[in-house]
């Protein structure tokens, strides 16, 4: 399987945490909508309760008042009453219980009361209005009303309190049944990643040791098997192509050394071959030695000068040795000492040096050497005479 795959697969679990989280969420909205509507029409249907009790109360003040003379104005009772039958209405549209509609007949009782004092009261019988709004009827009635708003009051402070215990059970719901989600999704999460990290280190382990067991004593093998990820198994066999390849070239580059030692050899052969044929040694007479030198005398040439014309004159026993110098490129100051070396070389084994061949661009170099260490001819016949 793909390491993307693999990874998406791990991470899978947590996508569907979310989605079940976003259901939950929006169904738990659902119900908080409502459980939150239940709450406002249950706190509102409570304050209309105590409301409407203050204005029961407050009319039952008012028209007190205008029987007592106090009040003259009659304008606050109507609005009191235009109120009350708003509520009434309300009650109405709704599916109110018996205490609603008991309430509603005890005040539709009280304003019948309220009317007929009030009534008596425009005739002028103030004692008959008295006597009506101070009857133990109308007492009864007005303290039945206060009951029934505590009662009703009640009744919509139980139904506000579960509303809200129903909203918290809501809330928690949702919290628990998101949090056991995620719980189980993050664990999920966790043990497929533990398990593809697991799997991709002991891989990458496997092939770090056997590259550094490959580097370290150079030898040529195969990788171990790595898991079934796509690309762990793609760097295995590319690895794999390396060690092979680079096996190979090692064996190619192994053939070529071998073939261009041979090549080193028979080079360094021709080599020594050309340089002692560089530097023959002729006999001119029986004690006399030729060495023609032609040109340029670099360090291992000058060396090998040396140990040519001294191991010349002892084997040959020569009293003489004649160098050519006409055909050297350049006369410069290490040919000069070489030259100097191979005559003082020379006059220890008993025998003479002589030159031949000068040139006039070498005259004044030669000027400079010692006096007595050569003798100098013009050409090969003058110097046969010379050693004669």
């Amino acid at each position: 399987m793909d390491l993307r795959a693999r990874l998406i697969l791990s991470l899978s679990p947590l996508l569907v945490a979310l989605v079940l989280i976003g259901i939950v969420a929006f169904y738990s909205q659902q119900r908080i909508a409502q459980a939150i509507t239940g709450v406002d029409r249950n706190a509102r249907d409570l304050a209309e309760v105590a409301q409407s009790e203050s204005l029961i109360l407050l009319e039952h003040y008012y028209v007190r008042e205008i029987i007592a003379g106090r009040q003259q104005d009659r304008s606050e009772l109507a609005q009191i009453r235009s109120e009350m039958r708003t509520f009434f209405d309300a009650y109405g549209q709704i599916d109110s219980g018996f205490i609603e509609q008991e309430l509603i007949a005890r005040y539709e009782a009280m304003v019948a009361q309220h009317d007929a004092a009030l009534t008596f009261f425009d005739r002028g019988d103030l004692g008959k209005a008295r006597e009506l709004i101070s009857s133990t009827d109308y007492h009864r009635n007005l303290r039945a009303i206060h009951n029934l708003s505590l009662g009703a009051q009640r009744e919509y402070e139980n139904q506000y309190l579960q509303r809200v215990a129903l909203l918290e059970q809501i809330v928690n719901e949702g919290f628990w049944l998101a949090a056991v989600a995620v719980g189980i999704a993050v664990t999920i999460a966790l043990a497929l990643a533990v398990s593809l990290i697991w799997q991709v280190g002991k891989s990458v382990d496997q092939l770090t040791a056997d590259a550094e067991r490959l580097a370290h004593t150079e030898t040529y093998g195969q990788l171990s098997t790595v898991s079934s990820i796509n690309q762990l198994q793609r760097l295995r066999n590319a690895f794999q192509y390396l060690i092979d390849a680079n096996h190979n070239r090692q064996q190619q580059l192994t053939s070529a050394l071998q073939a261009q030692q041979v090549q080193l050899e028979r080079e360094l052969q021709l080599q020594a071959t050309i340089r002692a044929l560089s530097l023959p040694v002729t006999p001119l007479g029986p004690q006399t030695i030729f060495v023609p030198l032609i040109g340029h005398l670099d360090a291992e040439r000058s060396k090998q000068l040396e140990q040519t014309v001294l191991n010349a004159t002892q084997q040959r026993r020569a009293r003489t040795a004649v160098i050519d110098i006409n055909g050297l490129a350049t006369l410069d100051e290490q040919t000069i000492q070489t030259l100097i070396r191979v005559g003082q070389g020379v006059r220890l084994l008993g025998a003479q040096s002589i030159l031949v061949g000068t040139r006039p661009d070498q005259a004044l170099q030669l000027a400079d050497l010692p006096s007595g260490l050569f003798r100098f001819a013009r050409d090969i016949p003058t110097a046969l005479s010379l050693a004669g």
